[in-house]
Protein backbone atom coordinates (compact mmCIF):
# COMPACT_ATOMS: atom_id res chain seq x y z
CA UNK A 1 0.00 0.00 0.00
CA UNK A 2 1.42 3.47 -1.05
CA UNK A 3 2.11 5.71 2.12
CA UNK A 4 0.76 8.78 -0.03
CA UNK A 5 -3.24 8.75 0.38
CA UNK A 6 -5.26 11.10 -1.88
CA UNK A 7 -7.42 13.31 0.72
CA UNK A 8 -10.54 11.21 0.18
CA UNK A 9 -9.20 8.17 1.60
CA UNK A 10 -7.24 10.21 4.45
CA UNK A 11 -10.90 11.81 5.09
CA UNK A 12 -12.83 8.54 4.88
CA UNK A 13 -10.12 6.46 7.35
CA UNK A 14 -9.07 9.09 10.32
CA UNK A 15 -6.10 7.87 13.13
CA UNK A 16 -7.20 4.42 14.36
CA UNK A 17 -5.13 4.64 17.29
CA UNK A 18 -3.37 7.65 19.13
CA UNK A 19 0.27 6.38 18.06
CA UNK A 20 -1.36 6.87 14.52
CA UNK A 21 -2.35 10.64 15.04
CA UNK A 22 1.17 11.09 17.32
CA UNK A 23 2.90 10.11 14.00
CA UNK A 24 0.71 12.01 11.72
CA UNK A 25 1.09 15.76 13.86
CA UNK A 26 5.11 14.26 13.63
CA UNK A 27 4.94 14.38 9.96
CA UNK A 28 3.05 17.50 9.83
CA UNK A 29 5.39 19.31 11.84
CA UNK A 30 8.36 17.92 10.33
CA UNK A 31 6.90 19.58 6.79
CA UNK A 32 6.08 22.83 8.77
CA UNK A 33 8.95 23.28 9.97
CA UNK A 34 11.03 22.59 6.77
CA UNK A 35 9.43 25.67 4.91
CA UNK A 36 11.04 28.67 5.35
CA UNK A 37 9.43 31.84 5.27
CA UNK A 38 8.19 33.70 2.42
CA UNK A 39 8.11 30.66 0.47
CA UNK A 40 3.99 30.07 0.73
CA UNK A 41 2.56 33.14 -1.19
CA UNK A 42 -0.61 32.83 -0.24
CA UNK A 43 0.24 32.51 3.45
CA UNK A 44 3.17 35.47 4.23
CA UNK A 45 3.73 34.70 7.83
CA UNK A 46 3.90 31.00 6.98
CA UNK A 47 7.35 28.91 7.29
CA UNK A 48 10.45 30.11 9.45
CA UNK A 49 13.49 31.92 9.14
CA UNK A 50 16.61 29.78 8.59
CA UNK A 51 18.26 28.81 11.69
CA UNK A 52 21.33 28.86 10.93
CA UNK A 53 21.69 32.25 9.46
CA UNK A 54 20.40 34.47 12.54
CA UNK A 55 22.91 37.06 13.16
CA UNK A 56 22.63 37.38 16.77
CA UNK A 57 24.53 35.69 20.16
CA UNK A 58 24.11 31.83 20.45
CA UNK A 59 21.90 32.53 23.42
CA UNK A 60 20.06 35.34 21.34
CA UNK A 61 19.69 33.23 18.41
CA UNK A 62 18.11 29.02 20.52
CA UNK A 63 15.80 32.06 22.61
CA UNK A 64 14.55 33.43 19.22
CA UNK A 65 14.27 30.05 17.04
CA UNK A 66 12.66 28.44 20.37
CA UNK A 67 9.67 31.79 20.29
CA UNK A 68 9.12 31.16 16.52
CA UNK A 69 8.89 27.51 16.58
CA UNK A 70 6.54 27.99 19.59
CA UNK A 71 4.07 30.79 17.54
CA UNK A 72 4.49 28.82 14.09
CA UNK A 73 3.28 25.60 15.71
CA UNK A 74 0.23 27.24 17.75
CA UNK A 75 -0.99 29.06 14.79
CA UNK A 76 -0.53 26.18 12.30
CA UNK A 77 -1.29 23.08 14.17
CA UNK A 78 -4.72 22.67 15.72
CA UNK A 79 -4.42 19.84 17.28
CA UNK A 80 -1.78 20.41 19.20
CA UNK A 81 -2.98 22.98 22.57
CA UNK A 82 -0.67 24.21 25.30
CA UNK A 83 2.84 23.74 23.37
CA UNK A 84 5.94 24.58 24.88
CA UNK A 85 9.47 24.15 23.01
CA UNK A 86 12.75 24.30 24.72
CA UNK A 87 16.50 23.83 23.58
CA UNK A 88 18.08 20.10 23.93
CA UNK A 89 21.67 20.31 25.10
CA UNK A 90 24.44 20.18 22.39
CA UNK A 91 26.90 18.24 24.03
CA UNK A 92 27.64 16.28 21.32
CA UNK A 93 27.85 18.45 18.81
CA UNK A 94 27.77 22.34 19.45
CA UNK A 95 26.79 23.42 16.07
CA UNK A 96 23.80 21.07 16.19
CA UNK A 97 20.49 22.52 17.09
CA UNK A 98 17.89 20.34 18.51
CA UNK A 99 14.85 21.01 20.34
CA UNK A 100 11.64 19.26 22.48
CA UNK A 101 8.48 20.24 21.50
CA UNK A 102 5.67 19.80 24.30
CA UNK A 103 2.05 19.71 24.36
CA UNK A 104 -1.54 18.42 24.39
CA UNK A 105 -2.31 16.63 21.84
CA UNK A 106 -6.18 16.63 20.95
CA UNK A 107 -7.66 14.36 18.74
CA UNK A 108 -11.64 13.76 18.88
CA UNK A 109 -12.15 15.21 22.16
CA UNK A 110 -9.24 13.30 23.76
CA UNK A 111 -6.12 14.49 24.88
CA UNK A 112 -2.89 12.98 25.31
CA UNK A 113 0.85 14.70 26.37
CA UNK A 114 3.34 14.33 23.74
CA UNK A 115 6.71 15.13 23.56
CA UNK A 116 8.85 15.43 20.01
CA UNK A 117 12.31 15.85 19.26
CA UNK A 118 13.32 18.06 16.22
CA UNK A 119 16.32 18.00 14.91
CA UNK A 120 17.78 20.78 12.47
CA UNK A 121 19.45 18.76 9.30
CA UNK A 122 21.08 19.38 6.10
CA UNK A 123 20.13 22.12 4.18
CA UNK A 124 17.58 23.58 6.65
CA UNK A 125 15.24 20.40 6.93
CA UNK A 126 14.06 19.98 9.90
CA UNK A 127 13.62 16.09 11.48
CA UNK A 128 10.73 15.82 14.08
CA UNK A 129 10.23 12.23 15.92
CA UNK A 130 7.73 11.37 18.75
CA UNK A 131 9.45 10.68 22.12
CA UNK A 132 8.25 7.41 23.97
CA UNK A 133 6.83 7.67 26.69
Amino acid sequence: MSHHQRLFERLERPAATPACGVTSVAMHLGKMLSIRAGSVQTLPDYGLPDLNDMNQSLHESLTQSRLLIERFIRAYEPRLKHVRVRTLPRDQDPLALAFAIEATLTVKGVKQPVVFTARLCDAGRVEVLPDVF
